[in-house]
């Protein structure tokens, strides 16, 4: 009587082993397959970090020279401003020795 319920529990057990085999090494492979998904997406990631990391470095040299450049024009300004203000000064004293010359 064991024996015969032996026999008949042996291939369902059998059956339920390979199944549970098959269904572990099926998760084990989809887990294995979104691991290598995250190692890429995160490889991708420091990729974009790096490009991100250069442009940002090269955004701040062009800020720098943008600086350079705006302290040069506004050197130049005030250089024009003074020599405006020379030129005046010596046309009002061209026209004042005009005047009295012609007086």
């Amino acid at each position: 009587m064991q024996k015969e319920r032996d026999d008949y529990w042996k291939p369902i057990v059998a059956d339920l082993k390979r199944e549970y085999d098959v269904f572990k090494n099926e998760w084990k492979a989809e887990r294995n397959v979104l691991k290598l998904e995250r190692d890429t997406f995160k490889a991708e990631r420091n990729v974009f970090k790096m490009e991100r990391d250069g442009l940002q470095t090269e955004r701040d040299a062009l800020k720098a020279e943008r600086d350079v450049l705006k302290t040069q024009r506004d050197v130049l300004k005030t250089q024009r401003d003074v020599f405006q203000v020379e030129k005046d000064s010596l046309l009002m004293e061209n026209v004042g020795l005009k005047r009295m010359l012609i007086h």
